[in-house]
């Protein structure tokens, strides 16, 4: 007697709470994603074979040096970000207002003389850009305003690391400015963004 075959049926997976949670999963990250500001200036590093990675585990100080030899600040440490704020304003007369630090806060880079702050920190940072406040960090040797920020970052997180990103086509005699004032503050230890290249065979 012959075996009766079962009837094969497919099988059918409802999909529905599988969609609805991809899509709640793209609407939280839509939402929650901060996007990137637009850089103040453009650099471009130059060429090496290192491949050591920079340590920012304390915390990392930028300074940007443009192909024009404007100086640019940035950090990631938040705190310390404030603190200089607070004591550069102190510093030179500004009294700060909750939109100041607002505007402040929002831009990645410090770069403009300490006598344009109370314009500048007035404005948002594209507003600032657009109108040419945004040259670099005075560090002439009659007036090296890069030396007080550096000073106060250092004092706000004394583990902070600090590195030099220069563009390709900048002045020596900026660096050697750049790294006169880091001396004069101390700080002998400093490390150099640079491009990565393959190293040749």
């Amino acid at each position: 007697m012959p075996k009766v075959k079962a009837k094969r049926q497919s099988v059918s997976l409802d999909m529905t709470a599988m969609c609805d949670v991809a899509f709640l999963l793209l609407t939280f990250f839509m939402l929650t994603a901060k996007f990137r500001p637009e850089e103040a200036v453009t650099i471009t590093p130059p060429s090496s074979i290192s491949e050591k990675a920079l340590n920012t585990k304390d915390g990392m100080l930028t300074i940007s040096v443009s192909n024009e030899g404007g100086v640019y600040l940035a950090t990631d440490d938040q705190m310390a970000r404030e603190f200089m704020l607070e004591r550069m304003a102190n510093r030179y007369g500004v009294a700060l207002t909750g939109e100041m630090k607002k505007n402040y806060m929002s831009s990645e880079i410090v770069g403009y003389p300490a006598g344009a702050m109370r314009q500048v920190l007035n404005m948002k940072p594209s507003e600032a850009k657009d109108k040419g406040f945004i040259k670099g960090i005075p560090i002439d040797s009659s007036n090296n305003e890069l030396s007080y920020w550096v000073g106060y970052a250092k004092l706000s997180n004394p583990e902070l690391k600090v590195a030099i990103k220069g563009d390709q086509n900048s002045s020596y005699k900026v660096f050697a400015d750049i790294i006169g004032t880091l001396q004069a503050q101390n700080i002998n230890i400093f490390q150099l963004i640079t491009a990565p290249e393959n190293k040749p065979k």
